[in-house]
């Protein structure tokens, strides 16, 4: 049996202003049509596409007809496709030169080429046993780019690449007035610690960031992490799909996702990676912008901050530091993303707080088994928990109780300032809690901790608990605006307990990837019932300000 699912696309369109919103969080929120016509670009992953055809020249034409602007060839999938004296010395495999007809081509017509070079980080962080040649240094990198840019290409592309390669590529980008764009996946922060770098540093070195929605379940919320980063760091956000059946299996549930995020944020350039001629014909990128042109605006959403506080510090087996934390993001991120996004607000990361966002979630280490061992918080963060603002914590590791800066912030969420606790650390085995009645799952199947932490152990408002092993402990608290969530590595599930504090948003748990606003996106995964807060009261004015409700579905099955 198939399973039915859909996105929705509600809009509430309101003529001249918007009304104020119905939280109290939230701003008076003004809102004008949005003029949005993005560019689409094609992904040859490799040559299967391109031999479909008769020849180059008639791929390059096709694309130019159905409208593409940039071709991104992935040039060496396994063998290579263009001249290249460094994969030749590293004892690469030489295919043909194809990249040489297509740029010649494609710049007849006006499209620019993109080359991915993403192999060149498999190489060293798969290295797949039969794959030949060797794995290559960052001047062999360099060198790479610097044949490519040498051939006549507008544009690199990559994923996975090592932190230490991003600032030398990117400069012999810049220098050559070449775009680098780089393709982000929510592990790339735990990559970037084990190698003595931050996210923050390697994004910093890119033109572009885009992310690859491939999968319908909750990377979807997951991927978020990439246009919060490019916010953050004034980076173009591009987004990216695939309709193989080993990624979301047709071309409807391509189109799905990608008219999610061209709503969402409206991205300059959509690329559909497409690997065969039938997928090709059938794919229409022109149609796209007209199927959701009346749900296009520019909306001042009110600002989440998540502050990230951690280090480039990965630590040793003895002496841990920040490599299990940043993973645990990773793992947790669909859950804070769904969260915050399904109340209404724009999300942007940051390693410290920035002025004047309207709500932060602070996410940081704490510290492990030796109180030694602690990442302590600085005084712009300890301000948070003495502000107006509702402001979040979750700790990737202890929650620490020796410095006088982690005993204030205990203070604040309702925690006895001198109780230490130890870590329970699980896989494979989700956590459920209660909230408000409600169960959900509170931490991940795949793999959490969280501190021991007892009702007896807090003053605060419990807001949700566990029972594990025998024993009850508490998962959220609240003092006053200051919410402490325990346990990282959390569920999807808990996107609920999460926007229901936040703006009493989602009533109840649910497969769907939400963001909410002016215009609100309902991405179902799975069969599922929503039950959710709008956050702007919109009923009530229906009648008074000439408000107008506009409702999309597209559906599609799995």
């Amino acid at each position: 049996m198939k399973k039915l699912i859909a996105l929705f696309l509600i809009s509430v369109m309101i003529f001249p202003l918007y009304g104020n919103a119905n939280n109290g969080n939230h701003k008076s929120a003004e809102s004008e049509a949005l003029s949005y016509a993005p560019q689409f670009g094609i992904h040859s992953d490799g040559v299967e596409l391109i031999k479909d055809f008769d020849s180059m020249d008639e791929f390059v034409d096709s694309c130019y007809e159905k409208g593409y602007s940039i071709i991104l060839f992935n040039a060496l999938p396994w063998e290579y496709y263009f001249v290249s004296p460094t994969l030749n010395r590293l004892g690469w495999e030489f295919g043909e030169d194809l990249l040489s007809p297509m740029i010649e081509r494609a710049h007849e017509k006006g499209i620019k080429v993109f080359v991915d070079i993403q192999s060149l980080a498999w190489k060293i962080r798969e290295d797949f046993e039969d794959w030949p040649g060797n794995a290559p240094s960052t001047s062999d990198v360099v060198n790479i780019v610097s044949e490519l840019i040498s051939h006549g290409v507008d544009g690199i592309s990559e994923e996975m690449f090592l932190a230490d390669w991003f600032s030398p590529v990117y400069n012999i980008c810049n220098e050559n007035g070449v775009m680098y764009l780089h393709k982000g996946i929510p592990y790339d922060v735990a990559w970037f610690c084990n190698e003595s770098s931050t996210a923050f540093e390697a994004y910093s070195n890119c033109s572009v960031l885009m992310t690859e929605d491939y999968y319908a379940n909750d990377d979807l919320a997951r991927n978020c992490i990439i246009p919060s980063f490019a916010s953050s760091l004034n980076k173009p956000y591009w987004a990216k799909s695939c309709p193989e059946d080993w990624a979301l299996g047709s071309i409807t549930n391509m189109e799905n996702v990608l008219l999610m995020r061209m709503v969402q944020y409206h991205p300059d350039y959509i690329f559909a990676m497409i690997y065969n001629r039938s997928d090709f014909d059938e794919f229409n990128p022109a149609f796209m912008p007209s199927l959701i042109q009346n749900y296009i605006v520019d909306e001042d959403k009110p600002v989440c901050d998540v502050v990230v506080y951690l280090t480039n510090e990965a630590g040793t087996d003895d002496s841990p530091k920040d490599f299990d934390p940043w993973q645990l993001l990773d793992v947790g991120f669909s859950a804070i993303a769904n969260g915050i996004m399904a109340s209404g607000y724009r999300i942007e990361i940051t390693s410290e707080p920035m002025e004047n966002a309207d709500t932060y979630y602070v996410y940081t280490r704490g510290g492990w088994w030796d109180e030694t061992n602690i990442l302590d918080m600085p005084d712009s963060i300890v301000n948070l928990f003495y502000g107006n603002k509702t402001v979040f914590l979750e700790v990737g590791g202890v929650l620490p109780a020796s410095t006088p800066n982690w005993k204030s912030i205990r203070s604040r969420i309702g925690i006895a300032s001198d109780k230490t606790f130890d870590t329970i650390f699980d896989e494979n085995h989700p956590v459920d809690g209660v909230y408000d009645g409600i169960a959900y799952t509170h931490l991940s199947d795949n793999w959490f901790l969280f501190n021991n932490i007892k009702t007896s152990d807090v003053w605060g408002e419990i807001l949700s608990t566990c029972s594990y092993e025998g024993n009850t402990y508490v998962l959220a608290l609240r003092d006053g605006n200051r919410i402490f969530i325990n346990g990282a590595g959390l569920d999807f599930n808990a996107s609920f307990l999460i926007s229901s504090i936040l703006s009493d948003g989602l009533q109840s748990p649910s497969n769907c990837i939400s963001a909410t606003g002016l215009v609100s996106t309902f991405y179902a995964t799975d069969d599922t019932p929503i039950h959710i807060k709008l956050p702007y009261n919109v009923l009530s004015k229906l009648d008074k300000e000439g408000y107008e409700w506009k409702c999309a579905e597209r559906k599609f099955s799995v």
